[in-house]
């Protein structure tokens, strides 16, 4: 037994340096390989890392607003990364690099970092040109924001920011490769002790992306937005999101604006009811108010603060120059043809305030977390107290309108990323929303997500809409949650949408027993199997086919009292056509926002006959897609 043991321990060990004599001959193999690469290799380190330290520079200078510096700096550094690249693909042609899938992916990944570098050199050089010129223009007037320009100088620096778009357009194309090219690098490799620091830079590359995404279109609807050459004019609709209608909130303010070469001409508020209210006494105006109205608001005419009962935002937009045209002219009131129409949500004041800092009116401090509360609390309540009428109760308003209107127009130059920011974070939740009567101004808007359209969308689609009506501001107090089940049997697809509600209010000068109709949008086609949570005899319930819109729209009412909750549970058959975009794996589902809704989360549970069984959780914040990637 001791000799067989010593005999296979003497076999096993000569098997061992036998295959350590192999191993130390593939590496010696292999240095001798690459000893040709070294030199490139080194060459490539060296360009890179003085690449670096002038890129390094270059934003520096940029930071100290040294133009000319940060230039030359950035096209050296160009240079550098160049040359580095060069070095670095000779070394594709050496045997080693191009035959060992190990080191090529030690070369590729150090490849890809090199050209993400010369890329963003290179985006460097396409923007600083354009803010030495605009540096000029403040510099020459001894000026540091736009408001502080003479009227000349405005119409040179909107000239510039117009004529810069091709330059701009570029650098989104430059920041997309970079980004690509991050994608590539490999996690575990010769990169690995500073991944983190990669991933962190592909996460500010992708947030930049999407940011220049929306500065092409918004620099084409430049003139429309600055009155550039021409003057504008918009209807600001101010909605209140607390009491929630279909394009975002109860229209309680509207205000006008006009704008000419950048600077804000006249900018006026004023209570919707103060055009209602007259209108309602005017034999001139009879336009019958939908239905669900007239049966829950208890009027018969349709109003400017009711106006927006669509929550695709272009046809609310148009209903609502409709009848404030209308109104205007029953009640002999001038009125005027609008470049645009503008949507707004208290979210985005809320956010520019937190921008430029806190706002003090007739001796109340308005800051980004208080606004909404407080302002309603001045105008429905307050204001009895500081006999003040409530026919003048939202004066208040254009006091906010003006020093916010002169604090963002005196915003330093530093400050204009964080406000483009701003304005891209409300066009995602649709805090912003933009309508245009002119076509070319609308593609652009669409190009921008600032429509707020109910999209056309060939797959499986949810909108979930809802409408308080009578319900005071209740809908700062209740909590609400979306679920969406897709099931596959052998007759095809059924859809359930369970929302619950959940009422964490009283019955107070704010809030009061939630009361909605609220519709369903699904996709053209759908057959309602079941509605349960509502009370049949009051429910209002409806199935209507949207062709405009391209959706099936199923519409109910139903109360939710303070301190309840509510599930209602809705459940249908989808049309044909997404069944078989299931069966062929191409099955997607586009669930949009409504604007201003609050919804807590938003689960997705799809579940074919055969394959993978697929299950989201995530938040409503914007409108989400969901795709079923390979389901076999």
């Amino acid at each position: 037994m001791k000799k067989y043991l010593a005999s296979t321990l003497s076999v096993a060990w000569s098997i061992f340096k036998y295959a350590l004599l192999i191993i130390a001959a593939i590496l010696i193999l292999v240095i001798i390989l690459l000893s040709g690469a070294y030199k490139d290799l080194r060459g490539a380190a060296a360009k890179g890392l003085a690449g670096k330290a002038e890129l390094t520079q270059a934003v520096q200078a940029a930071q100290a607003e040294e133009w000319r510096v940060s230039l030359n700096l950035a096209n050296q550094a160009q240079a550098d990364f160049s040359d580095a690249l060069k070095n670095l693909q000779d070394t594709h042609d050496n045997p080693a690099v191009k035959n060992l899938t190990l080191i090529r992916n030690q070369v590729n990944d150090l490849e890809y970092l090199l050209r993400t570098a010369e890329i963003l050199s290179r985006s460097l050089t396409r923007i600083l040109p354009i803010a030495d010129n605009l540096s000029k223009i403040s510099s020459e007037n001894g000026k540091l924001n736009f408001s502080d320009l003479a009227d000349n100088d405005k119409i040179r620096f909107l000239q510039l920011i117009y004529q810069s778009e091709p330059e701009l357009t570029g650098l989104k194309a430059d920041l997309e490769l970079a980004l690509l090219n991050l994608e590539k690098i490999h996690r575990i490799g010769i990169l690995w002790p500073v991944y983190q620091q990669i991933s962190d830079i592909r996460q500010e590359l992708n947030q930049a992306t999407i940011l220049m995404s929306r500065v092409s279109p918004l620099i084409k609807l430049l003139p429309a937005l600055a009155g550039y050459p021409n003057n504008s004019h918009f209807l600001l609709i101010l909605q209140n999101n607390d009491e929630l209608r279909p394009s975002g909130g109860f229209i309680g303010v509207y205000g006008i604006l006009e704008s000419h070469n950048g600077s804000i001409v006249s900018l006026k508020s004023d209570d919707s009811y103060h055009l209602d209210m007259p209108a309602s006494l005017s034999n001139s105006w009879t336009l019958q108010a939908p239905a669900i109205i007239k049966k829950y608001l208890k009027v018969e005419k349709w109003y400017l603060r009711d106006a927006n009962w669509s929550p695709d935002w272009p046809t609310s937009a148009k209903k609502i120059n409709e009848i404030f045209q209308g109104e205007s002219l029953a009640i002999k009131q001038p009125s005027e043809s609008f470049t645009g129409i503008a949507a707004i949500t208290p979210d985005l004041v809320a956010d520019l305030i937190r921008l430029v800092g806190p706002i003090s009116v007739k001796g109340a401090d308005y800051n980004a977390d208080n606004f909404q509360p407080l302002l309603q609390y001045n105008v429905e309540v307050a204001y009895k107290d500081q006999n003040i009428s409530s026919w003048d109760r939202k004066e208040i308003i254009n006091e906010l309108m003006a020093e916010l209107e002169n604090r963002l127009l005196k915003l330093p130059p530093k400050h204009w990323p964080e406000l483009l920011k701003i304005i891209d974070k409300a066009i995602d939740s649709k805090s912003l929303q933009l309508y245009f009567a002119n076509d070319s101004w609308e593609d652009l808007a669409r190009s921008l997500g600032a429509s707020g359209e109910v999209k056309k969308w060939s797959g499986d689609y949810l909108l979930a809409v809802d409408s308080n009506l009578g319900a005071f501001k209740s809908d700062v107090v209740v909590k609400k949650n979306l679920s969406y089940a897709v099931t596959e049997d052998r007759g095809g697809l059924s859809a359930t949408v369970k929302l619950n509600y959940r009422h964490e209010g009283n019955f107070d000068w704010r809030t009061t027993r939630y009361r909605s109709y609220t519709r369903v949008y699904a996709p053209l086609g759908s057959h309602l199997v079941s509605l349960s949570g509502v009370d049949e005899k009051t429910a209002d319930m409806s199935v209507e086919n949207d062709t405009a819109l391209n959706k099936t729209v199923f519409g109910f009412f139903f109360t939710v009292e303070p301190g309840t909750s509510r599930e209602i549970i809705i459940s249908y058959r989808l049309p044909s056509n997404i069944d078989q975009e299931l069966k062929s794996s191409r099955y997607s589902l586009l669930v949009q926002k409504q604007a201003g809704q609050r919804i807590e989360s938003l689960n997705i549970s799809v579940k074919p006959l055969k394959g993978k069984n697929y299950q989201w959780s995530t938040d409503l914040e914007s409108d989400k897609t969901f795709q079923l990637i390979n389901n076999k």
